[in-house]
């Protein structure tokens, strides 16, 4: 909203120094700043992303998706905001704490549109936390129902367990959703507490449980190495990271904690003089997706230390969950040999196997 304002002030002459949420030097030199800008609070004004400006057969190359690809997958946004505050988390800065989401029946609408327009057959909802309300999820999947409409959805970025009970869980799965991506992010409460994370581990592991019987792929993800954590508290994490192998968990990954900018341990960490704003700090952001990577804010353990919890908890995590279902690593090697002598045909069953197949096919297009 701001930079249409700021575009909108520019063209027509005017001085955009006045515009929440733009910043500006003064004559003076000084910064002058605005506050945040305006939210947006009214979803019926927003019009639809524009796909029609771009050739949306090139989207659909690579299979390219944020979860698990079933042939064209397509985004979209439900909500906006988070409602609450965990310390590690940048979204209060941005969104604030105020949580709206779109009204089911305009969320199915555009899905029906994406599916007729741009013959979409899987969705990925981006959106921070896309579940909260348990009634919103099952109004939800009782309209797909009445609609009768045949595709695949999932939830890629991470959801909360609250509202994800048995029920909730298997009406999804009827409804066509396929992935589900919970976030407890520690396996230590004691951690949890420390970053105002609101979630009780004995509940999120009784909503997996009750995901993986319905028929759900379940990923899960955690974070070690937060400032003030201990080396006992991370190898719980570790421990917790193991043992989704034996929940019947598919993916579980473990991330190097980096403090986001606008979170409030970042803000510590700025005041305290532990980070800078320069190249190497964001340069070191890269650690949560960089496995080469041994770079950390710890007080308590060494970066290298890190690293070898977050190298060995995830090779245990695939070594028993393999073990425990073989079917998985014949589907994996079937696919792969297919995808290799042919060039296609591959399915992922899960977001191992997905970034697998994205690794082998940028090589293959860079061939071309």
């Amino acid at each position: 909203m701001a930079f249409l304002e700021f575009l909108h002030a520019h063209l027509t002459g005017k001085d955009p120094s006045a515009i929440p949420g733009v910043f500006s030097l003064g004559s003076d030199g000084c910064l002058i700043t605005n506050g945040p800008a305006n939210r947006i609070s009214d979803f019926s004004n927003l019009p639809r992303p524009a796909w029609h400006l771009c050739d949306i057969e090139n989207f659909f190359i690579g299979m390219w998706t944020m979860g698990i690809s079933f042939g064209r997958n397509m985004l979209i946004l439900a909500t906006r905001g988070y409602p609450y505050q965990c310390t590690f988390c940048s979204s209060p800065s941005m969104w604030t704490t105020r949580y709206m989401m779109r009204p089911v029946s305009d969320v199915v609408d555009e899905i029906e549109f994406l599916i007729e327009e741009y013959r979409a057959n899987s969705i990925d909802f981006a959106d921070l936390t896309a579940i909260i309300k348990k009634e919103w999820v099952l109004e939800f999947c009782r309209e797909i129902k009445k609609r009768n409409l045949n595709f695949t959805w999932q939830l890629p970025s991470g959801t909360r367990s609250e509202a994800l009970d048995k029920e909730t869980v298997g009406a999804m799965y009827n409804a066509g959703c396929r992935f589900l991506v919970y976030a407890p992010e520690s396996g230590s409460q004691e951690t949890l507490g420390s970053i105002r994370k609101k979630l009780n581990l004995e509940n999120i592991e009784s909503s997996i449980r009750d995901a993986v019987r319905a028929g759900h792929t379940v990923k899960v993800n955690f974070i070690i190495g937060f400032p003030s954590e201990s080396r006992s508290l991370m190898l719980k994490t570790v421990w917790a990271n193991i043992r989704m192998a034996f929940l019947g968990v598919t993916d579980s990954n473990i991330s190097i904690f980096a403090p986001y900018p606008g979170s409030e341990i970042f803000n510590e960490l700025r005041r305290d003089g532990t980070i800078k704003l320069d190249d190497e700090y964001f340069h070191n952001l890269l650690v949560q997706f960089d496995f080469t990577r041994q770079t950390s804010v710890c007080c308590h353990v060494p970066s290298w230390e890190i690293a070898f919890y977050r190298f060995a908890g995830m090779g245990l995590f695939y070594i028993f969950s393999y073990l425990l279902h073989p079917k998985r690593l014949w589907h994996l090697v079937w696919s792969l040999s297919r995808l290799l002598k042919k060039g296609q045909g591959f399915q992922a069953n899960s977001m191992f196997e997905q970034r697998i197949y994205e690794y082998i096919k940028r090589e293959q297009l860079r061939e071309i």
